[in-house]
């Protein structure tokens, strides 16, 4: 559109522009555009006016939720012209879930022309996002699975968000440098949302986070802090059914298998007994044990185990490991229903007496458990 102002310049009318010029051109946002609330600053660009002349252009802008431009939610004026053939402004943070008019004008000597052609925009409501509560695993935990459980109650939000989604992250970096493993899981329900990986996990101290995101409205809440948390290659005694002898996941460690392996069909465990007392076997006072060797086998994903053999002082191996051994050594299921095939992996570990738990109780204390090779 032109404006209306004449093109010529005399010393009777010094008012009037030296040049003519016509309206600045809106170029973005385009028309009716709607913009998600973390999109913002909203930025509005215009196509500089042309004009025949070579005198300083400025503009002015009005901004305003509707089209008769009253109230104006934001004006300014005196913006110099940009180069390139273009001239933007940045909007300040405006309210959400809105539609928003705006407008330019070209101003030469004070005179400003014709506003440009009317636009509008939608700015979407305002969504937050909570930082997530982690339920598992734990900060400065134990973690023995090779494809532990990553389990967070399911974050707050305000605002109409969609569906949240969770970004999972493991590192052995607590800067996530490098990931190991990542995931982007929809939220679950029941108020909380795991995550297993795909694949083991390297034994080792690692770190874990996560954040809940609405990817539609590119919103995003914070990550936790990094949680550390170690990676253990061996069996969480937690999460052992117990077939033969006690619960023994609470007996204090007091010992260590300085080494553990299968030979033939002998099973030997290498440790100090140290303080661990002796006591008959049976009524049996010429014969006298400090303890029993345990096994644990992985049936259908849970770990399951049992006291064995019965250990004398100085004594390491016992045997009698061949095929039957389970279905022989065990009375109860399913453990003598196991058939272990060379190659299989099976867990080993010492306690003070415990086959017949509590008659021969002694100290209630165990070693740590170590894997070996059928």
């Amino acid at each position: 559109m032109v404006a209306a102002l004449a093109a010529a310049c005399n010393s009777n009318n010094p008012a009037r522009p030296t040049m003519s010029f016509v309206a600045p051109v809106p170029q973005q946002p385009a028309n009716g555009v709607g913009y998600n609330f973390s999109a913002q600053p909203v930025v509005l660009q215009i196509v500089n006016a042309v004009r025949t002349g070579s005198d300083a252009v400025t503009y002015a802008v009005e901004v305003s939720p509707n089209a008769s431009f009253s109230p104006l939610t934001y004006s300014a004026d005196g913006i110099a012209e940009g180069s390139g053939g273009t001239t933007s402004v940045p909007l300040p943070s405006l309210t959400g879930n809105t539609t928003y008019y705006w407008r330019w004008r070209a101003v030469v000597g004070g005179i400003a022309g014709e506003p440009s052609a009317t636009q509008s925009f939608f700015l979407r409501p305002n969504i937050t996002i909570s930082a997530v509560d982690v339920v598992a695993p734990e900060a400065d935990g134990a973690v023995f699975s090779a494809r532990p459980s990553f389990i967070v109650n399911n974050a707050t939000r305000t605002g109409p968000a969609g569906t949240i989604f969770y970004e999972f992250q493991v590192s052995a970096s607590a800067a996530f440098s490098d990931l190991i493993a990542t995931a982007t899981i929809q939220e679950q329900g029941n108020g909380t949302t795991t995550w297993a990986p795909s694949s083991d996990l390297p034994e080792g101290t690692l770190f874990w986070r996560v954040r809940a995101k609405d990817p539609v409205a590119d919103v995003s809440g914070p990550f936790t802090a990094a949680l550390k948390f170690d990676r253990r290659f061996g069996i969480d005694l937690n999460t052992v059914s117990y077939e033969n002898g006690p619960n023994i996941s609470q007996w204090p460690q007091t010992r260590t298998l300085t080494a553990a392996y299968k030979t033939g069909d002998m099973v030997c465990t290498e440790f100090d007994s140290g303080d661990w007392p002796d006591v008959p076997f049976f009524d049996d006072p010429s014969t006298r044990v400090i303890g029993n060797q345990w096994v644990f086998i992985n049936i259908g994903g849970v770990w399951h185990g049992g006291a064995g053999h019965w250990l004398r002082p100085g004594q390491f191996c016992k045997g009698e490991y061949d095929d039957a051994f389970f279905v022989e050594g065990f009375h109860n299921p399913p453990l003598n229903s196991v058939v272990l095939r060379s190659g299989d992996v099976f867990g080993i570990m010492v306690s003070t007496p415990a086959r017949t738990y509590p008659t021969g109780a002694t100290k209630d204390e165990r070693s740590d458990v170590q894997m070996i090779v059928w």
